[in-house]
């Protein structure tokens, strides 16, 4: 991965921090996206104690909200030339109905929308040759309901989590559909239940989920080599529209692979986010 860009949300814990270290220690440039600047700074020391390559470098910014994630691709299109590699995978999930700035659900707006609106931003950067990672869940949800995708008119923790990833798959096959010609690659995986440590520090519901997938689940160094090999591996070169689960392609479920879907959410997630402002998919043809 020497002379390879790489562009990850989420890596200051769990998955996204033990992907980074592989990578890093694969000779990869990493490009680290934490919203926390004190965990982001430790992460980005512990990351660098295992660098081959060049130092990783840190970028603060809030994955939820629609102008963090603006000023980030600005500062990325400042600094670099090209990405290799973007990985989004920064991930939440809110036991009661939180808006964002924007007023946007919190899990939605930070699951889908957040790496949406950073894709689109960014794909201009990205090489042909180069990939988009998103990680995704297992547990995405069967249907998607048009009328309650930001819980206005139900909310339950799972619900939620599950839309948002479900969103992501669809954007994953969406965008690569949209991306067939350019030489760029869009995939998903699924780490699988891992011990991360998500939800940590919550309560009801979520807390008692946390703390079983803590027992059970396996090690985040264990579930990030899914992560590791679509965005290492030249087995991986031309494989795009995929969904990973444990370390192979799998099928994710029947509501995911309906284009019509896929394209009428695309337009919605642009007039949620304004993506649409951007021309970097047409940029890129």
């Amino acid at each position: 991965m020497s002379n390879k860009t790489i562009l990850i949300t989420g890596a200051s814990s769990g998955v996204g921090l033990a992907a980074a270290r592989q990578l890093a220690a694969l000779g990869a440039r990493l490009i680290l996206v934490f919203r926390d600047p004190a965990r982001g700074q430790a992460s980005r020391d512990q990351i660098a104690s295992l660098a081959t390559g060049p130092e990783p470098i840190f970028i603060s910014a809030d994955l939820s909200s629609r102008q963090s994630i603006r000023d980030l691709a600005a500062v990325l299109h400042e600094r670099f030339a090209h990405i290799d590699v973007l990985i989004n995978n920064a991930g939440t999930a809110s036991g009661t109905r939180e808006l964002t700035a924007d007023a946007l659900e919190k899990t939605f707006a930070t699951n889908h929308l957040g790496p949406f609106l950073l894709t689109n931003l960014v794909l201009d950067l990205i090489a042909p040759g180069g990939r988009v990672i998103n990680t995704v869940s297992e547990t995405h949800t069967g249907r998607m309901d048009f009328d309650n995708l930001q819980g206005e008119r139900h909310y339950s923790f799972f619900s939620a989590y599950a839309r948002s990833k479900a969103a992501e798959i669809l954007f994953t096959y969406e965008l690569a559909r949209r991306l067939q010609g350019t030489g760029i690659t869009a995939n998903c995986f699924t780490p699988g239940p891992t011990a991360s440590g998500f939800g940590k520090g919550t309560h009801g519901f979520i807390r008692v989920m946390s703390t079983l997938v803590q027992v059970i689940g396996r090690r985040p160094e264990v579930s990030a080599r899914t992560a590791v090999y679509l965005a290492a591996s030249p087995e991986m070169d031309g494989v795009t529209g995929q969904y990973f689960f444990h370390d192979r392609p799998a099928r994710s479920k029947p509501v995911t692979y309906d284009t019509a879907i896929a394209a009428r959410l695309w337009s919605v997630s642009e007039a949620l986010t304004g993506a649409s402002e951007h021309t970097a998919m047409e940029a890129i043809r």
